[in-house]
């Protein structure tokens, strides 16, 4: 077999078979393996539910070892905050924007929530939703002697 480029490292190496991507590195097999991880964990759902009753096994079995990495390590807690931080923003802000494109914001042509208001001036109707052009509305006062 002609020599191909390693997906971890991109360095040329003869491939013992057609499958095979990564090169004999130990840090080229470490990428292979949490790749193969990562897809399992996505698509095999077998394999999701052991590993979440192995950690939970695990958990059971070593008390208070989060507590104590934690007290060990001040600066990778730091850095966790910050992270969920940052997590919680974009989090916030996709559904923020979900809700604008909500069904709750289609305009109803004849809805209309109160009657009085005092809104006097020109204004420029801009739909959100419906497919429509933008209307220019001129509001007035109609004293009560017209109704």
């Amino acid at each position: 077999m002609e020599p191909i480029p390693c997906v971890n490292c991109a360095t040329f190496f003869t491939p013992r078979n057609c499958k095979q991507n990564y090169c004999t590195k130990a840090g080229c097999q470490r990428a292979r393996k949490a790749a193969w991880q990562r897809y399992k964990m996505k698509y095999d759902v077998d394999y999701r539910s052991q590993q979440y009753l192995s950690q939970q096994k695990w958990l059971q079995t070593n008390p208070g070892y989060y507590r104590s990495y934690r007290r060990r390590n001040p600066d990778k807690v730091q850095r966790n905050r910050t992270l969920q931080t940052i997590r919680n923003r974009r989090k916030r802000h996709r559904l923020s924007r979900k809700k604008l494109t909500d069904n709750t914001l289609i305009a109803k042509m004849d809805a209309r929530k109160f009657c009085h208001f005092n809104l006097v001036g020109q204004f420029y109707l801009v739909p959100v939703i419906a497919k429509m052009d933008v209307s220019r509305v001129n509001i007035y006062t109609i004293s009560d002697g017209y109704l």
